[in-house]
């Protein structure tokens, strides 16, 4: 029997992803099988409730998301290419109005409510020094449940800055993710990086 995380990863080998990603965004999409495994150990953690997507780009973790069952999702990005791209994306599986689709700068987005959860495969910080960091402690303003993709050997950092918050941290998972030759200044056709994949939780 095929298991949920591979049905998924399946299901999202033909959508479309952006071909001219902004540098400064530093704009790196997941594969179908990496999207997979981020959202399946989502989906194990909590199903039910309402989710964000924070700088969701084509919107491979919405997407697996919403395979797995989880459909009330605000998907939120600045990159208007890339929304057309995920409305593309909801339309082939038949599910373009299902989410609310936002552009926004998710660092100054509002909202008068918290969120259940907040996922998301935040920019690495190499363009723009603690850029992951401004996303996860905007998220902290946004919800108590933070899943959140990271490059491995900094758990003691995000640590330290969960305990500044009020949080708990847990690793969930380490994994490779594979960087295409997307940029100018890519030499090599693939790079591949450690990551880890993070849930931080205020209860």
């Amino acid at each position: 029997m095929v298991s949920l995380k591979k049905q998924v990863a399946i299901l999202l080998r033909d959508l479309k992803l952006k071909t001219r990603p902004i540098v400064k965004l530093e704009q790196y999409e997941l594969s179908s099988e990496e999207a997979s495994k981020f959202m399946y150990n989502v989906f194990i953690h909590i199903n039910k409730g309402e989710f964000l997507d924070a700088g969701c780009g084509s919107g491979m973790l919405t997407l697996a998301g919403i395979l797995m069952g989880i459909n009330n999702i605000i998907a939120v990005d600045i990159d208007k290419e890339a929304l057309l791209n995920l409305k593309y994306n909801l339309s082939k599986i038949n599910k373009e109005h299902i989410i609310d689709i936002i552009q926004a700068d998710f660092l100054k987005f509002n909202l008068r409510r918290k969120i259940d959860c907040v996922f998301m495969n935040p920019p690495f910080g190499t363009k723009y020094r603690h850029m992951d960091r401004k996303f996860l402690e905007k998220a902290f303003e946004v919800s108590n449940k933070i899943f959140s993709l990271h490059k491995s050997g900094n758990f003691k950092f995000f640590l330290n800055l969960a305990k500044k918050y009020g949080f708990k941290l847990k690793l969930v998972d380490t994994f490779e993710i594979m960087l295409k030759q997307t940029m100018k200044f890519h030499r090599k056709r693939k790079y591949y990086v450690s990551v880890d994949q993070y849930y931080f939780i205020n209860e």
